[in-house]
């Protein structure tokens, strides 16, 4: 055991077998899951925040975001418990009480925290909060929901990410940062690499108690908006969240050394990339056959030197571009560049790449499928409207 770990250590995790979303079977295996972790044994008074992966205002049925269903079977195992549940994330975008609201509604979670009685986060407020033994970053702006709760568990998806490679456990309390604060953070850190190194300080700072997984039905592909939603029949928990991800990178078959987020933890000496995972339950032999499609951001194997990572991916990696036949110009894409390259001219997005950091934020939040990536998502008419704006504008 490497010394130098962090207070998450131990690289076990627990796998069901789940193939959907049944209410009955999802609260029988979240009880399985929570048996496993004394401190969730009796919780009478207790309060119990779920942080969720709630990107943006998107159906749960794409995938994009945790499952209603999911987060309501957990909510009744807890408040059977005797826990008081609130319901919280930063989105991506405004973070403000109708986004929230709108972000709520459109994923089915307005409706569970009405048949459960949970509350859902409606506090805007942030505040700064100092992280001394953090590796990489000792200070981060947090939001206020953090506060007050006595237990925190972190409810994640997986999916694969054009930045981190995957989100699951570890990039999922990048959520606790407010709104375009995101932006910052983008921007003091656009390598990848030092990106995740500052998710994992943050994760540590968070001190989230438990991470449970909703690893049902997954996205491979141009995740974590645009990808494919893929049946992965899992549901996964832990308390070290780069033993969660390394091993939901072994069991749906992407490369590890082309995941920042877990090559950040190997640098680190958190993990190693041989790690023995402890898997234990019904789900421990779940490996697909049909492995998942990577993340399509182009992202340079992270063993190259940082310096020359930085210039080959600024070279070599697919850009956003935007389609100006479904480009409104509403200017989502411009409050959430990181590098303050967008701007709106003529009532429609325009990016100036030697500002571009490559994070694709635009492209994950873009609310009209506008921001697609140089290998073209998009078709001939498309193409057509966009070399006419070009030459017009």
């Amino acid at each position: 055991m490497n010394p130098n770990r962090g207070p998450m250590m131990n690289p076990s995790v627990h796998i069901t077998r789940c193939d959907d979303y049944e209410p009955d079977v999802l609260k029988k295996q979240i009880g399985e899951h929570l048996a496993r972790y004394p401190k969730f044994d009796e919780l009478t008074g207790k309060k119990v925040l779920l942080k969720l992966n709630l990107l943006s205002a998107r159906d749960p049925e794409n995938a994009v975001t945790t499952h209603p269903v999911f987060v309501k079977a957990v909510i009744m195992e807890l408040s059977e418990r005797g826990a008081k549940v609130t319901i919280a994330d930063s989105p991506g975008g405004l973070f403000n009480e109708v986004a929230l609201q709108t972000v709520y509604d459109a994923t089915g979670i307005s409706k569970i925290a009405k048949e459960t009685g949970a509350d859902l986060n409606f506090n805007t407020s942030h505040h700064f909060r100092k992280f001394p033994e953090g590796r990489f970053t000792k200070n981060f702006i947090v939001c206020d929901y953090l506060n007050g709760h006595d237990l925190i568990i972190a409810l994640p998806k997986i999916k694969t990410h054009m930045l981190c490679g995957l989100t699951c456990a570890s990039k999922i309390m990048f959520g606790i940062v407010p709104g375009t604060e995101k932006v910052k953070y983008h921007t003091r850190f656009p390598d990848p690499i030092d990106f995740s190194k500052m998710l994992l300080d943050l994760t540590d700072a968070s001190k989230t108690d438990l991470f449970l997984v909703d690893g049902i039905i997954g996205m491979d592909g141009k995740g974590p908006a645009r990808g494919r939603p893929r049946k992965v029949g899992a549901i996964i928990s832990g308390t070290n969240p780069l033993a969660i991800d390394l091993h939901v990178a072994r069991m749906v078959g992407l490369r590890p050394d082309n995941i920042p987020i877990l090559q950040a933890g190997f640098q680190q000496g958190r993990i190693s990339e041989d790690e023995r995972i402890d898997v234990s339950g019904s789900g421990n032999e779940i490996f697909l056959k049909e492995k998942f499609k990577p993340s399509s951001g182009g992202i340079v194997s992270v063993l190259t030197p940082g310096p020359v990572r930085r210039a080959v991916i600024g070279l070599t990696t697919r850009k956003p571009k935007i389609s100006h036949r479904r480009c409104v110009g509403c200017g989502v894409c411009r409050v959430n560049c990181a590098g303050n390259a967008i701007t709106i001219r003529n009532g429609k997005a325009r990016i100036d790449y030697s500002k571009c950091i490559r994070c694709y934020c635009c492209h994950e939040l873009c609310p009209h499928d506008a921001v697609y990536l140089t290998a073209r998502e998009t078709g001939f008419l498309d193409r057509v409207i966009d070399i006419v704006y070009h030459v017009v504008a």
